[in-house]
């Protein structure tokens, strides 16, 4: 029996009934960017954030772009992220004219590790300002990254970045309804960027993407940033962007909004599972910090034997996948940053041994020992 990696077409079936008559209403009414179905969307999400503003963009990658944007950091600023995150996190930073300070992970949970960042921040101090030793960049910020669906260790971060005087920004692209000690994704620091990629744990039927935070300020702008930086039509107080998102997944993702929670539940029992299964074999297993609701976004476990291990559950009809091979220190993009390959070893440690098994509501238990049996097989062969 094959396993998928992922099976949108069952999440569809669920929730057509639902979809089909609100793409009726907006072919309808020709209302196709932004509008009522947007909005609702955005309501609907501020509240599973926990957050006083959700402003919808065309893509996650916009998000993370227009929340740094936004904020009005001085040109050339330096933000610390971690290097094993998908590249968006970086682009956003450069794409708003700043500069990318990498930053190791912890290991186990592959986040970016508050200990670490507060002895860079030590040693970066100068007459008064955090330069950074390779760039030259006075650091004014940190955006952590959500990993896997594990929130990041942002109470920290928010210690770390007032006793500092640095902004705080959460890539939260990959933890739709996780929290951290009662406090969901989205709610930490000056604003937190969503992904709504298909793949992701709450897709569009396309792109999509937001922004969540409880400045009003800051949502004020960021409304204008994604309509070419209008207040109204042809009334342009910023130079902007086409950042707006559609209807048609405004809609969707209203829709899902109702679902996401039993949806990761559903993730979290099927984690609990690969878990209890994979327990007698040479795997490191992912690990959930105290008092956080990881959704499980991805199911990653470490071996050394990644490669081969791999391309035997693909011989076998068991798709699975890496997440994140290369971390971005040792990318081309990235060479002008000055890393190198042993810079960052949890980091590198991680992209050298993760791999990410099926992991999507409705996956059975039937499925999982299926994969289970074929991990077994690899290691008894």
């Amino acid at each position: 029996m094959s396993v998928p990696f992922l099976d949108l077409h069952s999440l569809y079936e669920e929730i057509k009934d639902e979809v089909r008559p609100e793409f009726d209403e907006i072919l309808d009414s020709c209302y196709y960017v932004l509008g009522p179905k947007v909005a609702a969307f955005e309501e609907a999400f501020a509240a599973i954030a926990g957050t006083k503003h959700c402003v919808a963009v065309a893509s996650g990658t916009a998000a993370v772009h227009m929340m740094i944007w936004a904020s009005d950091l001085e040109p050339g600023s330096g933000i610390i992220l971690p290097p094993n995150t998908f590249t968006a996190s970086a682009e956003g930073i450069v794409l708003s004219g700043h500069v990318p300070i990498f930053v190791d992970v912890d290991k186990g949970s592959y986040n970016l590790s508050p200990s670490k960042v507060e002895q860079f921040l030590k040693e970066c101090e100068s007459g008064g300002r955090l330069l950074d030793p390779r760039s030259g960049a006075v650091i004014r910020g940190i955006l952590a990254v959500d990993l896997y669906g594990q929130p990041a260790d942002m109470a920290a971060f928010e210690e770390i970045a007032d006793r500092h005087g640095l902004l705080l920004f959460e890539d939260a692209c990959q933890a739709h309804d996780a929290s951290r000690d009662g406090r969901p994704a989205g709610s930490f620091g000056t604003a937190a960027a969503f992904s709504f990629y298909p793949g992701k744990n709450m897709g569009a039927f396309g792109e999509g993407g937001a922004v969540t935070t409880n400045s009003d300020d800051l949502a004020r702008i960021l409304r204008m940033l994604r309509d070419h930086g209008s207040r109204e039509k042809y009334f342009y107080d910023l130079i902007g962007h086409n950042y707006r998102m559609s209807a048609f997944q405004g809609a969707v993702l209203g829709i899902k909004c109702g679902h996401i929670t039993r949806w990761n539940d559903q993730r979290r029992q099927a984690a609990a599972k690969y878990n209890e299964l994979l327990s007698g074999f040479p795997l490191e297993l992912p690990s959930e910090d105290p008092g956080v609701r990881h959704v499980y976004h991805l199911y990653a476990m470490h071996t050394p034997d990644r490669d081969k291990l791999r391309e035997f559950l693909g011989e076998r009809g068991v798709a699975s996948g890496l997440h994140y091979p290369y971390p971005l220190h040792t990318q081309p993009a990235y060479s002008y940053l000055g890393g190198a390959k042993g810079d960052y070893p949890n980091a590198e440690y991680n992209s050298s041994r993760n791999i990410t098994l099926p992991m999507f509501p409705g996956l059975t238990e039937t499925q999982q020992i299926e994969v289970v049996n074929a991990i077994g097989e690899f290691f008894s062969s």
